[in-house]
């Protein structure tokens, strides 16, 4: 009788989007290779595959510099318990998940503690936005990252560190832009907790302005399980219908028909450019921590769009940027200036085309990935 002989790898994805690109890869490699296991962090889409799960998303609920310091502790606490799993597993190989700022100090340790096998970042550090100098250091941690934008190889390949260019998984997404649109206007808040309570002001803001100009539109949240009782308690006076949906096929249906979108900034935002709809971008950050990052970040726009053309081709409001006056300028202008909103679409196409693999990324990331494990 032949008994598999199973690979062990440790996952860590401490990030919503990173649970979502995690569980689509893992789904890959068990189609490829049935006899891996895996141990590690993840979200409810990770969870299914994992043996041993130590941490969820749940864990993971800070952002920004002073946001994060009251957690600090514990997450030093968590990466040393991490690293002990690694080491006293030697598993075959681990496997990290955007978060560069958890996951490069968890696999700096493991390698002072002598893990010489293969360890793989999927999601590059914005290194071409800020802290440049963490392409270096990466490229003496890890033996491979995968680039969601193929812009980024230039950064890491002149350090020596092996990339592999698989795309954005927005490839994944269906562009219907000829199904007629009806009255109806998504509202995408985030996927943090903290991200829902500081930007969920302007959703209000937005709702009010809806009420005079179009109040027989219908608002449409998509969201997560762990966001969507807190949501329900935000939206529960509204007297314009409103759906709020955890449900992945209502969710694809309703994207289907909405004619605006407004977007906490992230790879939501991107998701709604692929999908044709015409969306406003916002986003805060602490106050003190956005004077910092001022001195440091090279980059004048948060959407990745607009970051490539290096002009604002998705409107966006961020930070100081985000007043209630500009916002209800802008909101109004997206509910109502199609012409507008026809030229965001048109110039949208265009650089959409760069951040797509010719081939499907979770397909390339999993023939890479059992390479490793042969």
């Amino acid at each position: 009788m032949n008994i598999p002989n199973y690979k062990n790898v440790f996952i860590c994805a401490t990030e919503q989007s990173g649970d979502n690109i995690g569980s689509c890869i893992i789904n890959e490699l068990l189609i490829k290779n049935k006899n891996i296991k895996f141990d590690g962090v993840g979200g409810s889409k990770i969870s299914p595959f994992l043996n041993n799960q130590y941490f969820s998303l749940n864990d993971f609920k800070s952002i920004g510099i002073f946001e994060i310091l009251p957690s600090l502790i514990k997450y030093i606490k968590m990466i040393i318990f991490l690293s002990k799993k690694i080491i006293s597993n030697n598993y075959d190989l681990v496997i990290t998940i955007d978060s560069p700022d958890f996951n490069y100090p968890l696999v700096k340790r493991i390698r002072k503690k002598k893990y010489n096998k293969k360890v793989i970042q999927i999601v590059a550090p914005t290194v071409w936005a800020w802290r440049e100098y963490r392409a270096k250091k990466f490229a003496k941690l890890f033996d491979e990252i995968f680039i969601l934008f193929n812009f980024e190889n230039s950064y890491f390949s002149k350090f020596k560190l092996k990339t592999t260019f698989i795309g954005h998984p927005i490839f994944y997404i269906e562009n219907r832009n000829k199904i007629k649109k009806d009255n109806y206007i998504a509202f995408l808040p985030g996927s943090r907790l903290s991200e829902v309570k500081k930007l969920f002001n302007f959703f209000q803001i937005a709702y009010e302005q809806l009420v005079i100009i179009n109040p027989d539109i219908t608002i449409f949240i998509p969201t997560l399980p762990h966001l969507e009782k807190i949501i329900s308690v935000y939206v529960d006076r509204w007297k314009i219908k409103t759906i709020i949906t955890t449900d992945k096929i209502l969710i694809e249906k309703y994207y289907l028909i909405s004619k605006f979108a407004l977007v906490c900034s992230g790879t939501a935002s991107l998701e709604i450019a692929k999908r044709k709809i015409p969306q406003l971008v916002i986003y805060k950050l602490n106050f003190l921590t956005e004077i910092i990052l001022k001195k440091f970040v090279k980059v004048r726009y948060a959407n990745i769009i607009n970051i490539i053309a290096n002009k604002m081709i998705v409107p966006e409001l961020t930070n100081s940027s985000l007043t209630k006056k500009k916002f209800i300028k802008y909101f109004v202008n997206l509910i109502t200036d199609f012409d507008s909103n026809e030229k965001q679409i048109i110039a949208i196409n265009s650089y959409l085309k760069q951040l797509e693999s010719n081939q499907p990324p979770f397909t390339i990331a999993a023939k890479k990935i059992d390479e490793y494990l042969q």
